[in-house]
């Protein structure tokens, strides 16, 4: 939605969000008043004087124009009588043609002043009303008709009172009329206009689907809290609130599901809140909300905990229940200093981030030490998009050994990454920033195809194993990443060996399967990797048939001293051997867990016992010297 068009005119409004605080714009002055108002002001002026004139004069002027033929008739009438008896008007004293003017008048008639002259304008005959006619008066004359031409006129007199009065009656019910129709077009198209710039406020203040207040509002809402705190000396706590894999909603359930969701979770919000807090929706799935009131940080800390436990309860969408999970980022402006809004906005994010790291939701509160450690995150990020632009990512390989014969089975290839100025950085730093900021797909595809191409040099009995992120699983493409890596390498999909997590099944859906299904027609081969450690480690081994099952190091460190370390070691095993899948374990780091690991059946191995992660040069020396362990 465009708003530079609506702001001016919404600043003659009072806009009042859902958490009733207003925002008020200032009001323009007079000289500034809209060419458009006084157009309509003109226009129903001209309107109301149209409708209470143009009738009352037209109706006059018609009942002029009816009373002056009526006496124009009359006339005529008198003169065609007096023209038949002409010779009465040739007596001295007139009474024959004043007989006729008399016998003609009738008491149904208009009262009228009835005149007979001659040729030359003075007066032969006359018949006078009763009572004197009023003013103004309307007169028609008529000439009686001769041989010789005519020799008298007939002249009739009539009163136009009553016909103006008629006219002033309608021009009085015009009058009203038209005022009527002046305060209604003055009024409506501005109750209409208000109705519409209203509507138009609402639209640019409020988010459409929850009806909360937008980022608009909120900007302008906080900016109002923080100057009122500090000329009181308060502090104000500002909330910035994420849906935890909202993302995964809409792609599994829908948009339209995504909207419910988002609908709920902003009811239950606002049943958490005091009515001095305003809550807002910011962004696709993130909400704001401002406090103002209560001792803090305790009442923030406390409103955080509300909206937790208002979210315990699951979400029902299409006949499921989805579990909703909040990351709470939690800033408080400085007691009695300024506080710019954008900084504090921008101090809510970084502890939002900070809690969603977590992968637990959660609230966190901003800190000094917080704004370093997210400083050298994106630092860290900015240099993982630069190491992926200039390709300093490189692959070391473990070997897999088969623990009877000591022969490597294959290896596993393992990113590194040495940053310029820091040297190698662990793996556990930087690729689950990889994963979130969804380099970890350009970047896994890379390590696809390096990987086969290395290991396409090999010796043809040995693999080479490829861990996939969640989030490569859940991408599309990665199916044609692989099918283009074999293609471009040469190396046999037999010999490229998939590692998953238990994260990859978590959401056990048909699309997951469909993929599973389609590298299994390939022709490379899946591997569980860490099994033992989720919850439903053996109910996957029903749903899909996995080529290996990799023990976690957790079982094989603790196997010497732990008995139901070596019993759930020895029970995968069974299941791997029932199944007809193989099974390897990780972590051996000395011979004793070796030769347990023999005793209990496990076929294969890896470990720094029989080698640490190595360069690909390194490698190839080792698997063509190794044996047997040592």
């Amino acid at each position: 939605m465009q708003y530079s068009s609506a702001l001016p005119l919404l600043q003659r409004l009072r806009i009042r969000t859902r958490r009733r605080h207003s925002l008020e714009l200032p009001p323009r002055s007079a000289d500034e008043t809209s060419p458009l108002l006084s157009l309509m002001l003109a226009l129903a002026a001209l309107a109301a004087l149209a409708v209470a004139l143009v009738p009352p004069a037209s109706y006059l002027l018609a009942l002029q124009a009816h009373e002056a033929g009526r006496l124009e008739t009359r006339a005529g009438y008198l003169a065609n009588e007096l023209a038949r008896r002409s010779w009465l008007i040739e007596q001295e004293d007139h009474r024959g043609a004043l007989g006729i003017l008399r016998q003609n008048a009738s008491p149904s008639m208009a009262a009228e002043h009835v005149r007979l002259l001659q040729a030359n304008g003075s007066l032969l005959a006359e018949v006078t009303p009763l009572e004197p006619l009023a003013r103004p008066l309307l007169t028609r004359r008529a000439a009686v008709p001769r041989d010789s031409g005519p020799q008298a006129e007939v002249e009739v007199t009539r009163s136009l009172r009553p016909a103006l009065q008629k006219a002033a009656l309608l021009l009085l019910l015009c009058l009203l009329l038209g005022g009527m129709i002046f305060v209604l077009l003055r009024l409506l198209p501005m109750w209409m206009l208000r109705q519409a710039l209203g509507h138009a406020s609402y639209l640019a203040t409020h988010d459409t689907l929850t009806g909360l207040s937008n980022r608009l509002a909120f900007q302008d809402r906080l900016s109002h809290a923080l100057l009122a705190a500090h000329r009181e000396g308060r502090v104000v706590a500002l909330l910035v609130i994420d849906l935890d894999d909202f993302k995964e909603v809409n792609d599994t359930h829908g948009h339209a599901a995504g909207d419910r969701l988002l609908r709920e979770v902003a009811q239950r919000m606002g049943q958490g809140m005091r009515a001095s807090d305003t809550l807002a929706r910011i962004g696709g799935d993130e909400f704001a909300i401002i406090q103002t009131a209560g001792h803090q940080p305790q009442a923030a800390e406390g409103l955080a905990r509300r909206l937790l436990t208002l979210m315990n309860e699951p979400i029902m969408l299409e006949g499921r229940a989805r579990p909703v999970r909040l990351s709470i980022g939690i800033a408080l402006s400085r007691a009695g200093g300024a506080t710019e809004p954008a900084q504090l906005v921008h101090d809510a994010d970084m502890a939002m981030y900070q809690a969603k790291q977590s992968r637990a939701g959660g609230y966190h509160f901003h800190s000094p030490a917080l704004s370093r450690k997210l400083r050298e995150r994106r630092l860290l990020e900015q240099d993982l998009r630069q190491a992926h632009a200039q390709q300093q990512f490189r692959l070391d390989y473990q070997p897999l050994v088969y623990l009877g014969s000591g022969q490597v089975s294959g290896g596993e290839a393992l990113l590194r990454w040495h940053r310029p100025g820091h040297g190698n950085m662990p793996p556990d730093l930087f690729i689950p920033l990889l994963e979130e900021t969804g380099l970890i797909v350009p970047v896994g595809a890379w390590v696809l195809e390096t990987a086969c191409r290395e290991a396409a040099r090999w010796p043809a009995r040995m693999s080479v194993a490829v861990n996939v992120s969640t989030i490569q699983f859940r991408k599309p493409g990665l199916c044609e990443a692989v099918e283009g890596a074999l293609r471009s390498s040469g190396l046999p999909a037999h010999r490229l060996e998939l590692e998953i997590t238990e994260s990859v099944l978590l959401h056990d859906t048909p699309e997951t399967l469909a993929t599973l299904q389609r590298l299994r027609e390939i022709g490379v081969r899946i591997a569980m990797d860490d099994f033992g450690t989720g919850y439903s480690s053996l109910s996957y081994l029903h749903h899909f048939a996995f080529d290996k099952i990799k023990i976690d190091r957790s079982f094989v460190q603790r196997m010497a001293q732990d008995p139901n370390a070596k019993a759930v070691i020895r029970a995968v095993v069974n299941i791997s051997q029932t199944l007809g899948i193989r099974a390897l374990a990780e972590g051996v780091e000395n011979a004793e867990q070796a030769e347990l690991l023999r005793q209990e059946g496990c076929a294969e191995v890896q470990g720094y016992l029989f080698g640490r992660p190595m360069p690909p040069e390194q490698f190839a020396a080792l698997h063509a010297r190794l044996r047997r362990p040592a």
